[in-house]
């Protein structure tokens, strides 16, 4: 029967159809790439081609990212206080969403004024991703409501695919805004393609049975979800305290926080490093971790039946293992960095970042409680994030001291540390078949 219903064409419902779910769930995800790109790489390079320093541009990083590390904040809350007649998570969406458009318009207005100022443009930056850590949570809850179970290591790589398409959008086609006609453009472009995104959520409900607006004469809660509401806070900070506490937790947070630091080190060192001392343009940059970003989308989405045949345990293995491994090698011989050499090593390295992500994330679903998805899921991805900051936060003391092959080989120490912890937790392991060899 559940067959049946996900094939009706007149449910137009999350939960009842497999292409609206897929959408909303690509579309917000494309929404919170664009301040990623845009305040996360394009500004970056836009202030080392004007004159500000690694650690200055660093630090800039740092205060930006902030909001990603303490969006654990936002499951409890989200968990708490709900508006189950018109959706599990979809409120907390919308809101999130407007919050975005809001404030790209907002910084718009502040960019006008004046020249940049480095203080000024973090501020709004870091309430740009107070908004866009919030729809995270808000969306990550919602995908482990809707989803089914075979459908989310597609569902992943789908997720980190569109943020990467809008971070793409943001650092590409915001960079050349930035360019051409400064600030304030490229943020009044990325509000109004926000403002487009915000009537998916507004318009598609969760459950058919639910409210579709607040004026709706018709609907009521479903009696699922009415049995995930949470009555008793201080309960709820128990239960999530007790499953942080399992030792499969801590090792997988521990896993997580350490490929999270080798991101957060190259992720702040590349961009300033590849425009003061690699002689690149911002645009020439932009275009090319853009690049990157389609490349790394498509190959999630092709490789995630791959992830789901083998166990993401065993390709995690392989993947950062080869990883550390090229890292080392790249710094060890100095011909493979002539040339294209920085090109092919920035793909390499972000592609791994990439499918670690979707192995890790579509892994942790294993852990989480229904009842307490949100914060249970925000709080490891937060860790993550925070773990990223740290990366940052390295480089805004000390980047413009190390050279760049310390800077990497500590990146490798961490990609390779990483899957030994993750070992022990003993997710992502294949799945035995149902046929046995002989009968196949």
């Amino acid at each position: 029967m559940a067959e049946v219903a996900e094939r009706r064409p007149t449910d137009v419902s999350l939960v009842g159809n497999v292409y609206l779910r897929f959408t909303v769930i690509g579309f917000m995800y494309f929404s919170q790439g664009l301040p990623l790109g845009l305040f996360g790489v394009a500004f970056p390079t836009h202030l080392a081609e004007i004159g500000f320093t690694k650690s200055e541009i660093a630090t800039f990083l740092a205060i930006i990212g902030l909001p990603w590390a303490f969006k654990f904040l936002a499951g409890p809350l989200m968990d708490r206080v709900s508006f189950l007649i018109y959706g599990h998570r979809r409120p907390w969406v919308v809101i999130a969403q407007i919050g975005l458009m809001i404030t790209f318009a907002t910084s718009a207005v502040v960019a006008s004024v004046g020249e940049p100022d480095l203080l000024v443009l973090a501020g709004c930056g870091f309430v740009l991703n107070v908004f866009a850590s919030t729809q995270d949570v808000a969306v990550d809850g919602l995908a482990i409501g809707v989803l089914k179970e075979g459908e989310r290591s597609k569902a992943t790589a789908l997720m980190f695919g569109s943020q990467s398409i809008g971070r793409f959008a943001g650092m590409v086609g915001g960079g050349f805004l930035l360019g051409a006609f400064g600030i304030s453009a490229a943020c009044v472009a990325a509000s109004l393609t926000v403002f487009l995104l915000l009537l998916l959520p507004v318009m598609l409900k969760e459950r058919s049975i639910e409210k579709r607006f607040p004026w709706s004469e018709e609907g009521q809660i479903a009696p699922e979800i009415l049995a995930l509401k949470v009555d008793a806070f201080f309960l709820m900070l128990f239960d999530i305290l007790k499953k942080l506490a399992a030792p499969i937790s801590l090792f997988f947070i521990v896993a997580f926080f350490c490929d999270s630091v080798a991101g957060g080190l190259l992720g702040a060192y590349l961009p300033s490093f590849s425009v003061i001392d690699l002689g690149w343009d911002d645009g020439a940059y932009n275009a090319w971790f853009g690049t990157i970003g389609l490349i790394t989308a498509g190959t999630g989405l092709l490789l995630s039946p791959v992830f789901d045949y083998y166990g993401q345990r065993n390709c995690m293995i392989v993947l950062c293992a080869i990883t550390a491994a090229g890292i080392v090698a790249f710094v060890s011989v100095p011909f493979l960095q002539e040339g294209l050499g920085w090109h092919i090593f920035m793909l390499g390295f972000w592609l791994s970042q990439h499918l670690f992500a979707v192995l890790i994330i579509s892994s942790c679903m294993e852990l989480v409680t229904p009842k307490i998805a949100a914060s249970q899921f925000a709080i490891y991805m937060s860790i993550a994030n925070l773990s990223t900051t740290i990366g940052t936060s390295m480089i805004a003391l000390v980047g413009d001291v190390w050279p760049f092959e310390v800077v990497l080989m500590l990146a490798a120490f961490f990609v390779l540390t990483a899957p030994v912890f993750f070992w022990f937790t003993k997710l992502g392991v294949r799945k035995p078949r149902n046929v046995s060899i002989e009968s196949a």
